[in-house]
C-alpha cells in the first residue's frame, strides 16, 4: 500500500521532545505531505487559531485523566458586558445576574477566559468535565443551553460554532 500526500499541509501539535509520533512523521514526510511540527504543551488542549490554515491537524495524544481546574483557582473574567465572578460563582450581564447550572458556568468561564480560541469538543470534555467519559453530544447540548440562557441578554451570539473544529467565544459579540 502506498500513501501519496500530494503536498497536503499537515500540522502536528507535539507535547514535547521525543514525542510518540516520530514514526508517523517519517511516513508522512516520506509520502509527500508537508508536515510542520509545533510545540503544544498547553494542558487545556486548546488548538491554536493557525490550525485552521492546515488541511490536517494531528494532536499528540495525552492522558484523558486530567482534572478540571477547581473553582477556587479560576480567575474572574470580564469581557464587554459580561462579568464572571469565579469566587461567587456568578455571571452578570450589564450587572444583572444570569442564572445557570454549575456545569454551564464552568463551560462559559472556560470559553470566555480564552476569547477567540477554538476548542474541540474533546478538549472541552477534558477541560470542563475532567474526562472524556461523556459523549461529544454532551458538549453540544451544553453549548445549546448556554446560548438559550444568554439570548435574552443579547449575548447568545458570543458562543460561536467553528464548523469542523469546535467552539469559541467571540469577545466582540459581548460588547
Amino acid at each position: 500500500m502506498s500513501i501519496d500526500g500530494d503536498g497536503t499541509r499537515v500540522l502536528v501539535l507535539s507535547t514535547g521532545p521525543g514525542g510518540r509520533m516520530a514514526g508517523l512523521l517519517g511516513v508522512l514526510d516520506g509520502a509527500g505531505y508537508r508536515v510542520e511540527v509545533r510545540d503544544h504543551s498547553d494542558a487545556t488542549g486548546r488548538l491554536p487559531i493557525e490550525a485552521m490554515e492546515y488541511d490536517v491537524v494531528l494532536l499528540e495524544p495525552r492522558s484523558l485523566a486530567r482534572q478540571p481546574v477547581p473553582a477556587a483557582d479560576l480567575a474572574d473574567v470580564e469581557v464587554g458586558r459580561l462579568r464572571i465572578d469565579s469566587r461567587r460563582r456568578t455571571v452578570l450581564v450589564d450587572n444583572v445576574p444570569v442564572r445557570m447550572s454549575a456545569r454551564e458556568f464552568t463551560l462559559l468561564h472556560h470559553l470566555a477566559a480564552h476569547p477567540d480560541v477554538v476548542f474541540s469538543r474533546d478538549s472541552l470534555l477534558r477541560s470542563v468535565w475532567g474526562s472524556a467519559w461523556r459523549t461529544e453530544g454532551s458538549v453540544t447540548e451544553y453549548i445549546r443551553r448556554l446560548r438559550i440562557i444568554l439570548e435574552p441578554t443579547g449575548l447568545g451570539e458570543c458562543i460561536v460554532t467553528r464548523k469542523g473544529f469546535g467552539y469559541s467565544f467571540d469577545p466582540d459579540a459581548a460588547r
